[in-house]
């Protein structure tokens, strides 16, 4: 995924980007709803290039990315919640739907609690790459 924007800070090699849109908005009917454009985004420059502010650049993020979150923050806590469930009615069976479903429910949001953190310490924590845009 491509996004473009202006830089508006460089602190090191972090360089602080206001997006202004990206590979899908001309595309897009979210208009002015959209959630992306004009938020500030960090990433780290590029090896080999130099951004000031006004620079007009590119924001790389790798589609693994997109795939990664979407196992960790869609299957692993559904996963979690069925394999709950399970639990429940071999823990408790006879009981009914009712202890099934709130250990289910449990197990799932233990999930989106690990997948959070997986999210903000692992490799999916890194932050975009920058780089020139190329008209």
């Amino acid at each position: 995924m491509r996004e473009r924007g202006i830089v508006t800070k460089v602190d090191g090699g972090a360089v602080t980007v206001r997006i202004s849109g990206g590979e899908g908005c001309a595309s897009c009917t979210s208009g002015h709803d959209c959630s992306i454009v004009g938020k500030e985004l960090v990433g780290d420059a590029a090896a080999g290039h130099a951004f000031a502010a006004g620079d007009a650049v590119e924001l790389l993020v790798p589609d693994s990315a997109s795939a990664a979150g979407a196992l960790w923050l869609l299957a692993v806590p559904l996963g979690l919640f069925f394999a709950g469930y399970a639990a429940g009615a071999a823990l408790w069976p006879g009981r009914g739907e009712g202890p099934r479903a709130l250990l289910g429910l449990g197990a799932m949001a233990l999930g989106l609690l690990f997948a959070a953190v997986v999210a903000r310490r692992g490799r999916m924590s890194r932050r975009p790459t920058v780089v020139p845009l190329v008209s």
